[in-house]
């Protein structure tokens, strides 16, 4: 998510009521604090409705989530299986999800694959 601090920039209205979910493959925990600020900086967190990280996260990374959340009372919820390490969950971009972090659940509220109207003779 560096491409908002550059002029690429996704539009702020598509993290509205999103639910971001991101993993972290063994890098270094200032990092992720370093992109978690980025998403703070430029608004993403005060307009996405929750968050999913995968397992195995550094200790701290709990810990800098909630700072980074500061008072925000968006729900969070961690050791999500996905990401490239298997096995995991896909996890489809662009469609509603009701996450409730008390339950530990997360679920798809569309489909995730739209039906397509086929062109032309199929062998």
């Amino acid at each position: 998510m560096l491409v908002q601090a550059t002029p690429y920039a996704l539009p702020l209205e598509w993290f509205d009521g999103a639910v971001l979910f991101w993993e972290e493959m063994g890098g270094l925990a200032s990092h992720v604090w370093s992109y978690l600020q980025t998403l703070r900086h430029c608004g993403i967190l005060d307009r996405i409705s929750g968050m999913l990280e995968t397992p195995n996260a550094s200790p701290s990374l709990p810990e800098m989530v909630l700072d980074v959340l500061g008072g925000r009372d968006i729900p969070a919820l961690g050791n999500v299986e996905f990401g490239h390490a298997g096995p995991n969950l896909p996890m489809p971009v662009g469609i509603r999800v009701g996450l409730d972090a008390q339950q530990r659940t997360l679920s798809l509220l569309e489909p995730t694959v739209r039906p397509h109207a086929m062109t032309g003779p199929v062998s």
